[in-house]
């Protein structure tokens, strides 16, 4: 320290107990309040989807595994598989009524053709039976747990033996933790949700929607060259995928090869029409 610092009373020590906090120094209050959680549908920045439009129970489940209850385990499965949304309520409808269980790895066969997935076709019926929404019965729905199975008595050179009984057949149902779940799926009011989010673009996703429902689907480029230049899209610019993602998860149209209308997407358009 210089005899000028000394003679203008500046201290080393003293200034190094001056509390400051930088936090406190920069932070900023608006005065307002905190608002509400955002719609799951929100955006966030640069057009992305909104962090903190997550699901709380993303942040508290770690896996469906550790759920206390079935309700908690099924959301944590539907939370972490959001791509397979689809295809895991179609299973529940599907486990409505108990079905067996080539019929149910036929139907999620069937749709894996244009949905790719490393997962077996009967995993996701292990997923769900693990998360408490299906379970594995009989072919009148009583839990196998439950079905007693009589010793069967044959007779071999006249000796009359016991056999241990053949295994039923395996079949799938529901179960009350699971049809809840189902009644969740709304499509119908899901995709009237899109309309009522984002008025301004209502003629857009009509648009969309009669596109889908021509005979074979069509492309992302055809529906690009229908509604890309649109003047409603240019401030801020948003292309035919923002909108095909939108009603994708709404339920009302689906990848095939082409995109396609759904029978809810379908269903919603007809009710445009009629209205």
């Amino acid at each position: 320290m210089t005899e000028q610092d000394k003679a203008a009373g500046f201290s080393l020590e003293e200034d190094l107990t001056v509390d400051f906090n930088p936090l406190e120094a920069f932070a900023f209050d608006d005065g307002e309040a905190e608002s509400e959680a955002p719609s799951v549908l929100a955006e966030g920045p640069f057009n992305m989807p909104d962090p903190a439009a997550v699901p709380q129970f993303q942040r508290e489940l770690v896996s469906f595994a550790n759920g206390e209850t079935a309700q908690q385990r099924i959301e944590a499965l539907f939370a972490q598989m959001p791509t397979f949304h689809k295809m895991l309520f179609a299973i529940l409808k599907d486990c409505e009524e108990p079905i067996a269980t080539a019929d149910l790895e036929a139907h999620v066969e069937e749709m894996k053709r244009h949905h790719h997935s490393v997962y077996d076709s009967l995993t996701f019926a292990d997923l769900l039976a693990r998360a408490g929404a299906i379970e594995q019965t009989d072919e009148a729905g009583t839990p196998l747990a439950e079905v007693e199975q009589e010793p069967l008595r044959v007779e071999v050179d006249g000796a009359e033996f016991w056999r241990v009984a053949p295994a039923p057949a395996v079949y799938w149902h529901l179960t009350a933790d699971g049809a809840a779940q189902l009644d969740t799926y709304r499509p119908l009011e899901m995709i009237a949700q899109l309309y009522e989010d984002d008025p301004r673009y209502a003629e857009v996703f009509t648009t969309c929607l009669e596109l889908c429902a021509r005979g074979g689907g069509a492309s992302l480029r055809e529906i690009g060259d229908v509604v890309d230049d649109e003047p409603v899209l240019q401030s801020p610019k948003r292309y035919a995928m923002y909108f095909i993602d939108k009603l994708e998860h709404a339920g009302a149209v689906e990848w095939m090869g082409q995109w396609s209308i759904t029978e809810h997407g379908r269903a919603y358009l007809d009710s445009l029409s009629e209205e």
